[in-house]
């Protein structure tokens, strides 16, 4: 019986980094901090020159202030140029450090980003067919490419931005308390107005923004369904549903970005607002201003007060800003963590070993399978030998397991108990890519790239030289196909759109002679087709079948007749087993059913062709 610790076939899924008061947001933070600790030194040197602009920016209100008293007011030309040059050049220090930063940071981000897309790419790729399976291909298209985006600006600037204007915010403290002590203490009342007001806008803003990102990933997932079942809209006349489908989460998306607009909307306003009132009326015009009519203030320092005051607020602002950002990206941060903690359940072992040279033996010994812990076994201790060289079917109806024993011949899945053993070692202590390299399979639908004819071939084997090439064409019939196309085999294939189901079988085949294998598997390889072209499908196959340890699994019982063996499964048993003839002569038996049944549709299929062309 399966063991009750088995894990899920789509592997173990992650609960993800929770993201519940700061404590959780700051541990998502540390996690990515450390993604960026190979560029420290490019970090460090960012946070080195916001410092250093700080300095810069405090000899700017400095120059300001002696401009508008020793030049200005005293009416002294060369002090008033002299302190206006210098403050120029200031101004233009600042430029040229502004602009190194932000190279710096773009820098990094883009190796970052980079980087995360590389691991997501290849995370998603080594995920097992169950986890594809229950996660839409639009949301993982969304994960790869926007969530990694978010992502790559929480790691690049979430520690490094709050250091900088940390640092610009206590020079400018420095500088305003050497001012002017009590204008420093009505910014800070002004400050803690503006914390708590924009605490609850960016908390409204972090809800807009979360709703807005997940309505979006809908829709993509959407469009790559419609796209992707393009036919099936056009053979059901569906397009009406999929644009109510498709507009009805448009909508969604238009409501979380208005929404998110819209408080965004009212903290930037409030926020001038209360800059206007607090700052530049009470603290600037009425407090610094009372303090000139007292003589305690000069007119030059009144007036680089003013600055001073602008240049201590900005960085409280864009920290506030710089923890909002943050605050958003953390949503996609944890997403795509969620993704690459999620545990493929198919991995190689610390000691596999590659699988060498061998005969192409495949052997179940007592194979038990559930897709889910607490699922039924979809196979039940399942037995067979598939001889070197030698040929054996699966046949049954849907849901009897054949499905189920293919994917753990690819390794999609392990067994719950029992093994797989493939030239006498247990499937899972052999490296997986030296296993899959000797195989090969033909599947119902064969999927082709928009690419042209010659590299859909060698999907099979890209180092494929022009023999091995040539002789897959030969033997997969495909010769006519490619005389007959306007470029031969350079001719673009639209993801198979302007190929028959024949022909897109024939190049299936083609990559699987390619890379000679060990082993061919045939999953209901012509059950797709009509008749007459099944017929020559299967001729071909055979010549492509000699030599090699072939599996297959079908639909169609006429298409598995010369078999060495024929194993009939019925709700994840083998019930039955032996060669077409000796199957045949058991009356009343699970195989000689299925052929009835089959014979019997075939006959209904040639008499409605029959009465068709009668009339």
């Amino acid at each position: 019986m399966a063991s009750a610790e088995h894990k899920d076939a789509a592997g173990a899924q992650p609960s993800g980094p929770s993201l519940g008061g700061l404590g959780g947001f700051l541990r998502l933070v540390a996690r990515f901090t450390r993604f960026a600790l190979p560029y420290w030194d490019k970090l460090l040197l960012r946070v080195v020159y916001r410092f250093a602009n700080s300095i810069i920016l405090v000899l700017g209100v400095l120059a300001t202030s002696r401009m508008v008293d020793d030049g200005l007011l005293a009416r002294d030309l060369k002090l008033f140029l002299f302190w206006a040059v210098l403050k120029a050049a200031i101004s233009a220090h600042i430029l040229v450090f502004i602009t190194v930063q932000a190279n710096v940071s773009n820098f990094v981000m883009l190796r970052l980003n980079l980087r995360f897309k590389r691991m997501m790419f290849n995370h998603v790729q080594r995920m097992a067919m169950a986890f594809h399976q229950k996660r839409p291909v639009g949301e993982n298209m969304y994960r790869v490419n926007r969530d990694t985006e978010m992502a790559t600006d929480l790691s690049t600037n979430a520690v490094p931005e709050t250091l900088e204007w940390t640092i610009e915010l206590l020079t400018m403290l420095t500088l305003a308390l050497v001012m002017n002590p009590a204008v420093v203490a009505c910014i800070a009342a002004y400050l803690v107005v503006l914390f708590a007001f924009s605490h609850l806008a960016v908390g409204q803003i972090y809800k807009a923004q979360h709703l807005w990102f997940r309505a979006e990933q809908r829709v993509s997932a959407i469009l790559q369904e419609s796209f992707g079942a393009f036919s099936i809209s056009k053979t059901f006349a569906r397009e009406r549903h999929d644009r109510r489908r498709y507009f009805g989460r448009l909508k969604d998306v238009i409501r979380g970005r208005l929404r998110n607009w819209a408080f965004i909307s009212i903290w930037m306003e409030g926020r001038e607002l209360l800059q206007a009132v607090l700052v530049t009326g009470v603290t600037h015009t009425l407090l610094c201003g009372w303090f000139v009519v007292q003589g305690r203030m000069t007119i030059g320092v009144f007036v680089a007060t003013a600055e001073m005051m602008g240049l201590l607020i900005s960085p409280v602002v864009v920290l506030i800003a710089t923890i909002q950002r943050m605050r958003v990206s953390a949503v996609p941060a944890q997403r795509m963590l969620e993704t690459l903690d999620w545990d493929p359940p198919v991995k190689d072992k610390p000691d596999a070993r590659p699988l060498g040279g061998g005969r192409g033996e495949i052997r179940f010994e007592n194979v038990c399978f559930r897709y889910t812990p607490d699922g039924p076994d979809v196979i039940r201790d399942l037995s067979f030998t598939v001889a070197p060289g030698g040929k054996v079917a699966l046949v049954g109806v849907s849901g009897a397991g054949k499905t189920s024993i293919f994917n753990l011949l690819m390794r999609f899945c392990d067994p719950t108990s029992g093994r797989v053993l493939i030239d006498g070692h247990d499937l899972r202590d052999l490296k997986l890519r030296s296993y899959l390299e000797k195989v090969s399979v033909v599947l119902q639908e064969n999927f082709l790239f928009s690419a042209t004819i010659r590299d859909n071939i060698l999907v099979g084997y890209p180092d494929a030289d022009q023999a091995a090439f040539d002789e897959a064409v030969r033997r997969s019939g495909l010769a006519d196909t490619i005389r007959a196309q306007p470029d031969g085999l350079d001719t673009m294939l639209l993801e198979g759109g302007n190929l028959s189901m024949g022909q897109k079988q024939r190049i299936g085949i083609a990559r699987a002679v390619i890379r000679n294998p060990r082993f061919l598997f045939l999953d209901e390889a012509t059950s797709s087709l009509d008749p007459a072209t099944e017929a020559e499908i299967l001729e071909q196959l055979k010549e492509v079948e000699r030599g090699r340890t072939v599996l297959v699994i079908a639909h169609h019982i006429e298409s598995v007749r010369q078999a060495d063996e024929i194993l009939v499964m019925e709700k994840g048993r083998l019930v039955q087993r032996g060669r077409h003839g000796e199957l045949m002569g058991v009356e009343g038996g699970a195989y000689r059913r299925l052929w009835s049944a089959e014979r019997a549709k075939l006959e209904g299929l040639a008499t409605g062709e029959a009465e068709d062309e009668a009339c």
